[in-house]
């Protein structure tokens, strides 16, 4: 995918209410063969607009408009699975560590304008202000389009179950894929924070820390 600007009049906005089935429409485009866009989405999305409560923190559906044609959409969520895994007194603190692309797609009619791209921005700034450490896209293993377009923005492709180690208020921390057919693209989200690729005791790792070489965005 390569982005470059349109002429016409975009704006990104919060989801509203009754915006659930034209999100879903785009969301479904995501995952083509994949699976499908998760029906209840649509429900929560004309029920909350694009604040949907879940069972830690809230979903984000942002919508993007060309006047008012729907164009492109970007779901973000708290990764609930990976939060789960941890003790119950240490959920709360975790909700907003990481940031979980979950759904981003533009209407075919309006790729190549910069949509995609605006809309990650706009996701990513919104987790950055809320304390998010990283953000995570799963991509399917051998999509390497979608890679390049990933990386093409800053985000670093991680092996296939590589662990991605990084700190929180509790403590270092780490994710991987989860093994289920997907790999990382993963991008530090704080100022002076960068990836690094490690290897320890055989085995590669990706290291959020703070870019020693820049110590003034700290």
């Amino acid at each position: 995918m390569t982005d470059r600007p349109g002429s016409s009049t975009m704006t990104i906005a919060l989801a509203a209410p009754g915006d659930g089935q034209a999100a879903v429409a785009l969301g479904a485009l995501a995952v083509s063969g994949h699976g499908a866009a998760p029906s209840a989405l649509a429900q929560a999305i004309d029920t909350h607009g694009g604040h949907v409560p879940l069972p830690f923190g809230h979903g984000r559906c942002l919508i993007a408009r060309v006047g008012e044609t729907v164009a492109g959409m970007v779901y973000t969520t708290p990764p609930i699975r990976w939060i789960q895994a941890h003790p119950p007194a240490q959920r709360a603190a975790l909700v907003h560590s990481l940031v979980e692309i979950e759904l981003l797609a533009v209407a075919e009619s309006h790729r190549d304008q910069g949509i995609g791209t605006e809309l990650l921005a706009t996701a990513e700034e919104t987790a950055r202000s809320a304390g998010s450490h990283l953000a995570l896209a799963k991509v399917r293993i051998g999509a390497f389009a979608t890679m390049r377009w990933y990386r093409k923005r800053g985000y670093t492709i991680a092996a296939q179950q590589e662990p991605v180690i990084f700190r929180t208020r509790t403590g270092l921390e780490s994710c991987d894929d989860g093994s289920d057919g997907y790999q990382l693209a993963v991008k530090a989200l704080q100022p002076g924070v960068v990836l690094r690729r490690r290897r320890e005791r055989g085995s590669f790792m990706l290291i959020a820390e703070h870019d020693a070489a820049n110590p003034g965005n700290r």
